[in-house]
């Protein structure tokens, strides 16, 4: 459509001498198809970030509360959290750079698998049967499927995000029991973004709890339900936790 992506500047050619020299003409071409190249990748990845935004917001349509503030809230809370970590295993800056953009846009599709469930459960302004909590456990199932023929590594990350951030650190969560490092480190550090959220935040069935409460709880269940590590990690950042919360409020 002609429409401009971005902007290549390619500037002091030096020739075989190192002195500086005109482009020649088949420097011009080979920086034309590098162009050409460079925004094809461009667009890719644009429509790629579009097509995640809209089965975002295809998820908020269908749960009311995955609003969002809330998927904004875990995606932020999750990488603070991986750049804690990143910092005491020292992964290199452009590494956690690179992890930090797909973890962001994973964690926020954590809970894509919800548009398989009827809305029945989904919707029920009150707690579930087990009957009803055993279907709504199908929605980790159903997100890494809508994943299944990943082709990038955002794909990549979306489909092991869906599937484990119900996991638990002892074994005891869903789908697949997984437990410690068997986990993936991502599915592991949105667990604990997930649960913080969800406890701060008011639902139908309950009213939010306060602060000391939540953290009190993600520290009782560390080393049982959230890796360890990462939840002194987490209470590492808590003030950038709560400016986080604060900046992506729900709406009254």
């Amino acid at each position: 459509r002609d429409d401009i992506v971005g902007v290549l500047q390619i500037i002091n050619a030096r020739g075989e001498d190192g002195q500086i020299s005109p482009f020649l003409d088949e420097d011009r071409q080979v920086i034309r198809h590098f162009g050409i190249s460079a925004a094809v990748a461009l667009e890719r990845a644009q429509i790629t970030r579009t097509i995640f935004l809209r089965m975002i917001r295809m998820a908020e349509l269908r749960d009311p509360k995955e609003t969002g503030p809330h998927v904004s809230r875990v995606a932020a809370y999750a990488t603070e959290i991986y750049k804690v970590y990143a910092s005491r295993r020292q992964i290199s800056s452009r590494e956690v750079e690179r992890q930090v953009d797909v973890l962001r846009s994973a964690a926020m599709l954590h809970d894509v698998g919800k548009v398989g469930i009827s809305d029945n459960i989904l919707k029920k302004p009150a707690r579930l049967t087990p009957e009803e909590y055993d279907a709504m456990k199908q929605h980790t199932l159903i997100g890494t499927r809508l994943f299944s023929d990943a082709r990038s590594e955002i794909d990549e990350a979306a489909a092991v995000v869906t599937v484990s951030h119900h996991e638990r650190w002892d074994g005891a969560g869903y789908p697949e029991g997984k437990s410690g490092e068997g986990i993936h480190l991502f599915g592991r550090v949105v667990a604990i973004a997930d649960v913080y959220d969800a406890l701060s935040s008011r639902r139908s069935y309950k009213e939010a709890w306060d602060e000391d409460r939540v953290l009190a709880e993600l520290r009782d269940n560390a080393g049982s339900q959230f890796d360890a590590g990462l939840v002194g990690d987490f209470l590492s950042i808590h003030d950038l936790i709560k400016s986080i919360r604060s900046r992506y409020p729900d709406p009254d």
